[in-house]
């Protein structure tokens, strides 16, 4: 037979459980079910929920450097708290982790261009080994070399376009950002 428990023990119950001790150690400690400690758990669980309390955890690794830049910026912004400049970005996100629709499209275009390359590069790499493959000389012309020189260079312009698409769209990101921070230290976060 279990006994009754009070709102205080329930709470002990599931701070302890949060902190990682086992449902079988607890039900011993406190004389009840296992069954009882996760009833214990999911009401005081239900109970933060119902006053809009911080439950969730979100984790992410950033590298040194990477922390060092944001907790600069929020420096620059006035802005104080790290996690209230975090649960501030996650409320109001908008378009800041939405698909870039011009981005997309341009990338698609460029998809198809890259396509054509690597089909013009596989004719090429196809009749070399062929002729590789049969002891002939490499039917490597004047022209052909000019192709692929011609290929290589709109690789690199591809590369270079995509660089400036991120960079835009990084600068974009920067001043939707900017924004935010300057808004959270008029809040006075």
């Amino acid at each position: 037979m279990t006994r009754r428990i009070d709102h205080t023990t329930r709470q002990s119950i599931a701070k302890k459980m949060r902190e990682g001790v086992r449902p079988e150690v607890l039900a011993r400690e406190y004389g009840v079910t296992v069954r009882t400690v996760y009833r214990c758990a999911q009401f005081m669980r239900e109970i933060q929920i119902e006053r809009g309390s911080r439950t969730e955890t979100v984790v992410c690794r950033v590298s040194p450097a990477d922390l060092a830049l944001f907790d600069e910026k929020l420096k620059e912004a006035g802005v104080r708290n790290r996690s209230e400049a975090l649960r501030n970005v996650i409320r109001n996100v908008g378009g800041m982790a939405a698909p870039d629709a011009e981005l997309a499209e341009a990338l698609n275009a460029m998809k198809g261009a890259l396509n054509k390359v690597g089909n013009n590069v596989s004719q090429i790499a196809k009749r070399m080994n062929d002729a590789k493959n049969r002891g002939q000389s490499l039917p490597f012309s004047e022209t052909d070399h000019a192709e692929i020189r011609h290929l290589a260079g709109m690789v690199l312009d591809f590369a270079d376009e995509v660089a400036l698409m991120a960079d835009g769209r990084r600068s974009t990101l920067e001043l939707k950002i900017s924004d935010e921070l300057k808004n959270l230290a008029k809040r006075g976060v």
